[in-house]
């Protein structure tokens, strides 16, 4: 049985990877190739169209016939441990300056698979040419060499050609890329199609610093100044170069550690430049990043941070006093309501914050000042550490359960809520049997706060008093009272005042063939206390319903539902009549219902939740109640109008 190796379809092209789909870094390999082999310069012809032919020709050391065999047909061969780390350069070289190889693991020679799935090699030194047409290949071989021509050449260097089948990358984009990814070098030359390309230059420095985080490892830092230099922002944050190489892209963030807020104005004008001889051995065979498993790149981030925020904090002074401005004056308000002490206090938290976190996310700095502000107003956090201190073994469980399950803003909302509803059934329940509460300025503004009990079609901010309505109560209330008072909003009739009730409206507007109008109509009719409801009440609330209706509101004719609230009702009168132009057609309804029966079904919709925690409500004064339930009144200040 053979066991000899055999190779899947596109094997290759899985094996180098990125360097097989994406010609920016197919052609900065073959350019980072041609500096490894010593070359002064390299050019490349790039087509405008398909099918063209893209050469990248160097005058580096070039290949024997034997050099090509045991170097580009080996996969994964080990450069530094064949060659070492250092670049072989041509014996008439006039190159001063001894090179660092940034190639270690032999995949990006063979960058022309990008564009196609065959390529060529041109190859010349010691007096000896090689041509070699490459192509992908299945079996024994992921790629073949499927013609080999040998002949004689002087001199030396090296051409690859490949017809661009795919991935064809423009000029003007290429030339941007590879000028940005190769540091400035006298003695190595890029050109496409014929143009000197401009490398990376690092002038504007600001401070530098070697720092040595880890073993052998030195790192050069250098603040630069890239106002004005940068050709785009995507340049700024930390760029390491290897050997004069820019290894991915510059971020401020290094394998997933921030190491400063690139939104800042700080971020978006420096870039940190960390130089290093060391990390080659650490780095993605395509130069996309460092290896994931570079475990020492937290102690590198660690360092680089350290020196980026005293840069911030020495630069940025400007910059920080916004910060501080900007979110100050989000809170102006809330602060002016502080006594001088507590101001103080506050602007010295947040000037801890910026000295300790110079590189604080603002929303992050907003949302603790506001948490500070908030504890100043009410010393509450003191208060809740007490309580947490005494809370019962059972509480404990339970507030344990409830945190796994509920988001505390969400639940603090809802109970916020029930709580609400359940303090206004608590006031109508002790208001509805005092005569001498005042109906109009107390109960009527709870009862309309209530307005959910009476269905819960009613049960919706929407629901308001609105100008439709309130013309039509006005033109329907004027005719109906000889003298009768009206409270006023913004000079309109918004509640109706009689000798012994107080009638108010609010409808619900929707949208009918995209026009805004009064679709249904709530009213309420509240009698004194001690009131009983007959048949005269119910047939007055009967042709409140037919007025409204007939004169329309809004040119249209709504939904209206009538509800009159008294003490008792007579038991001669019939609660619920129907209102319609004839039996078929019915545009309202006129309830009639008791306090009593009010508080009674706004416990029902609650699920008797008030009677389970009753304790909670027994005891609470009821001036507080009110004044938390009237604490943002529905009315405004009234105002009678007398005698129409």
């Amino acid at each position: 049985m053979d066991y000899s190796v055999t190779y899947e379809e596109n094997f290759l092209i899985r094996e180098i990877g990125t360097i097989a789909s994406k010609a920016d870094i197919a052609l900065t390999e073959l350019i980072a190739n041609a500096h490894d082999a010593g070359a002064s310069e390299v050019r490349i012809k790039l087509p405008s169209d398909l099918k063209g032919l893209l050469t990248v020709e160097d005058n580096g050391v070039g290949l024997t016939n034997k050099e090509f065999e045991n170097r580009w047909l080996r996969l994964r061969y080990d450069r530094r441990k064949h060659q070492g780390i250092f670049v072989d350069t041509p014996k008439d070289s006039t190159l001063v300056r001894r090179r660092l190889a940034f190639g270690r693991n032999g995949v990006g020679r063979h960058a022309g698979l990008c564009f196609n799935d065959s390529y060529t090699v041109e190859t010349w030194t010691k007096g000896e040419v090689n041509t070699y047409d490459l192509a992908l290949s299945v079996g024994r071989q992921p790629i073949d060499v499927i013609n080999h021509i040998k002949n004689q050449k002087s001199g030396h260097g090296t051409i690859i050609r490949v017809h661009v089948e795919r991935n064809l990358i423009p000029e003007n984009i290429l030339s941007e890329i590879i000028s940005a990814r190769f540091l400035f070098n006298p003695e190595f030359k890029v050109y496409i199609n014929g143009k000197l390309i401009s490398l990376s230059k690092h002038p504007g420095i600001v401070k530098e610093k070697e720092i040595h985080p880890v073993g052998n490892i030195k790192i050069k830092l250098t603040l630069i100044d890239s106002a004005g230099i940068a050709r785009t922002t995507g340049q700024h944050g930390v760029a390491f170069w290897l050997g004069g190489r820019l290894l991915g892209t510059p971020s401020w963030s290094i394998q997933g550690e921030q190491v400063l807020d690139g939104r800042r104005t700080f971020a978006r004008r420096y870039t940190l430049i960390a130089q290093s001889d060391d990390l080659f051995d650490y780095v993605e065979a395509d130069w996309s990043g460092f290896k994931s498993d570079f475990k020492s790149i937290a102690l590198i981030s660690s360092e680089i941070s350290d020196f980026v925020k005293v840069c911030y904090l020495e630069l940025s002074k400007n910059e920080l006093a916004q910060t501080r401005k900007f979110v100050i004056d989000s809170q102006k308000e809330a602060i002016n309501e502080l006594p001088v002490l507590a101001r103080k206090e506050l602007y010295e938290f947040i000037d801890n914050i910026l000295a300790e976190n110079p590189d604080i996310k603002i929303e992050l700095l907003e949302l603790a000042f506001k948490a500070a502000i908030n504890l100043e107003k009410s010393r509450s956090g003191v208060l809740l550490l007490h309580k947490l201190t005494n809370i019962s073994s059972n509480d404990i469980e339970a507030l344990d359960q409830f945190l796994n399950e509920w988001c505390a803003v969400d639940a603090m909302e809802i109970l916020a809520e029930i709580d609400s509803r359940i303090k206004v059934i608590e006031a109508i329940s002790r208001l509805s049997s005092d005569h001498s509460v005042d109906e109009l300025h107390t109960l009527h503004p709870i009862i309309e706060k209530a307005r959910w009990v009476f269905g819960p079609e009613f049960d919706t901010p929407e629901y308001s008093s609105n100008k439709g309505l309130r013309k039509t109560m006005e033109l329907i209330f004027k005719k109906k009272y000889k003298k009768e008072c009206f409270n006023n909003s913004a000079k309109r009739p918004d509640i109706v005042i009689g000798e012994n009730s107080s009638v108010s409206a609010l409808g619900l507007e929707e949208f009918e063939n995209n026009i805004k109008k009064t679709k249904r109509v709530l009213l309420i009719e509240l009698k004194k206390g001690g009131f009983t409801i007959g048949r005269q009440e119910m047939d007055q609330a009967k042709h409140y319903v037919q007025d409204i209706w007939h004169a329309g509101v809004d040119s249209t004719q709504p939904i209206i539902r009538a509800f009159v609230v008294g003490d008792t009702v007579d038991n001669r009168t019939g609660t619920f009549e129907s209102v319609g132009v004839n039996r078929e057609q019915n545009f309202g309804e006129v309830n009639a219902i008791t306090y009593n029966e009010l508080v009674r079904t706004a416990e029902a919709r609650l699920f008797l939740l008030k009677e389970k925690i009753s304790g909670r409500y027994e005891n609470l004064e009821q001036d507080s109640l009110l004044e938390e339930l009237l604490s943002t009144p529905t009315q405004g200040k009234f105002k009678k109008v007398i005698g129409y």
